[in-house]
């Protein structure tokens, strides 16, 4: 049975001028860069989404909806005011970027039809296989419930 910690990231909020640095596909952890993030913000198409806590419910809300929608099992949804983690699995053989992009657009559809059509993610969220039950242990006590935004874990109601 497949599982995954699928990542959304909210649309402009992870620039080359963070302080911790950024992610380019294929390069990994690169440091800040003032220069590439005002081009950033020049040629972007919208301004930065910050998942605030109305947000961070809408999107678990959605999560939960979708779940039973894609036919599969959600453990876990953390989120912040720039990105989600949904830790999810499921009992077939639909390949992992078919699930990610189902879920993405339920949680898309809801948040144009609560709040009005926009670009609310960054394309291309990533995705980490969970590789063991040690993995998916250390995910649902430790590294999940240490964001700082709402959560909600299978079997409980959301949570902060």
């Amino acid at each position: 049975m497949p599982c995954y910690l699928f990542t959304y990231h909210a649309y402009g909020t992870w620039m080359p001028d963070r302080e911790e640095g950024f992610v380019r596909r294929g390069c990994g952890l690169l440091p800040a860069d003032e220069v590439l993030a005002h081009e950033y913000r020049r040629v972007a198409g919208a301004g930065a989404v910050a998942f605030d806590s109305r947000l961070q419910r809408l999107l678990i809300d959605e999560g939960r909806i979708a779940f039973d929608k894609q036919r599969c099992r959600g453990h876990y949804v953390a989120t912040e005011s720039t990105h989600l983690h949904v830790l999810v699995s499921w009992p077939d053989e639909r390949p992992w970027h078919k699930l990610r992009a189902g879920l993405r657009g339920s949680m898309t559809r809801r948040l144009n039809k609560e709040l009005g059509k926009r670009k609310w993610f960054v394309d291309g969220s990533s995705r980490r296989t969970v590789t063991d039950q040690e993995h998916f242990d250390h995910l649902v006590k430790v590294y999940l419930p240490n964001h700082r935004g709402w959560k909600w874990r299978e079997g409980r109601e959301p949570f902060r």
